[in-house]
């Protein structure tokens, strides 16, 4: 049977709105615990700058948008069936990656059919809008803006490197990001400002800070709206570094860096991990130049909610991924009552 619900302890008259913002696993881990909260509507706003693996792969040879991150977050969002189903069977359909060799090799079903949503009908909203009645999703996923973005990072020796997928395949001793921009600028869907406009609360994902929640923020519109928005602004800090991108951040530089792009607006809450990672993991990350992100955040700032946030359970590689992928995740659950609990909070005030 499907895991019971976590119930907000305040009665409330109407459901609470809850939007996530960000890309990759990041929004994936979140949206997992969130959907089941009760009396929650969720959206889901996901970056279009892909263009690695398979879906630059088919956002190259169909000039759809990339449709990876969105798959992500329909897996996410899945319907986990009824009593005597198969478990997560919409979930395994859309992860499965195609085995064997050929030009489909490695791409997973769920990108396919995206993509050849957007084929069909030759508009990547209406597309996107049709996946949620084919798909059994609770909530909704919304690119960022209607065509995708090609994404450049300034370094701090003045070099730019062209491409989120070439930005996340930092080498040894690249220099470190100084800013990142979309080239040329793009418009916000505007499906997207409303839901930010309309939130409750709006949830910063993690994952790849530069990569994956950067480029949302980026989209023209995006950032005033989440100035004017009248919901209440929660940032999931991420649990390591990232190389290339991340290297040495503790969590006031990830804090600063997210501030940067948000100007004239204040994160009231941050989710700060506190837990060990397993040591196994832990040395894995390390092999490779990442560490887990320090605490060096005031011990008296009121926004800080610090808690063991990691999940024991690590991510299994996937035959025919051929990108790299974290191993080590936030607990989705234990985020997901850490977020019921500030919603609270704020109800109880009002």
């Amino acid at each position: 049977m499907p895991p019971r619900p976590f119930v907000l302890e305040v009665p409330v008259k109407k459901p609470i709105k809850i939007t996530v913002l960000g890309g990759g696993t990041g929004n994936y881990t979140l949206l997992t615990g969130l959907k089941k909260l009760e009396n929650v509507e969720l959206s889901a706003i996901v970056s279009i700058a892909d263009n690695g693996g398979s879906s630059g792969t088919l956002r190259d040879e169909l000039g759809v948008l990339p449709p990876g991150d969105i798959r992500q977050c329909f897996a996410a969002l899945a319907d986990e069936g009824e009593e005597g189903d198969e478990p997560q069977l919409l979930r395994r359909l859309l992860t499965h990656r195609i085995d064997g060799e050929g030009r489909l090799a490695g791409h997973p079903l769920g990108n396919i059919l995206l993509a050849g949503l957007q084929n069909m009908f030759g508009d990547s909203l209406k597309a996107i809008r049709a996946a949620h009645q084919v798909l059994r999703v609770k909530g909704r996923v919304i690119p960022v803006s209607s065509v995708s973005g090609n994404l450049y990072a300034e370094l701090e020796d003045g070099n730019v490197v062209e491409g989120e997928h070439a930005i996340e395949e930092a080498g040894v001793g690249r220099s470190a990001i100084a800013r990142c921009e979309l080239r040329p600028g793009i418009e916000a869907n505007a499906e997207a400002i409303e839901a930010i406009l309309e939130a409750d609360a709006l949830v910063f994902a993690p994952g790849d800070l530069y990569t994956s929640l950067v480029p949302v923020l980026l989209v023209q519109g995006v950032a005033s709206a989440i100035r004017d928005s009248p919901a209440r602004r929660i940032y999931v800090v991420n649990l390591v570094t990232k190389r290339g991108q991340t290297d040495g951040y503790g969590a006031t530089r990830f804090v600063d860096t997210v501030s940067r792009y948000l100007p004239e607006t204040r994160l009231q809450h941050i989710l700060l991990n506190d837990g060990a990672i397993p040591a196994e993991l832990l040395a894995r990350y390390e092999a490779e130049g990442e560490h887990p992100v320090f605490d060096d955040l005031p011990k008296d700032d009121l926004r800080v909610v610090r808690s063991d946030f990691v999940s024991r359970t690590p991510v299994p590689t996937v035959s025919g991924d051929a990108l790299k992928r974290s191993l080590i995740r936030h607990d989705p659950g234990r985020l997901a009552v850490a977020i019921s609990h500030l919603i609270t909070q704020e109800a109880l005030h009002e």
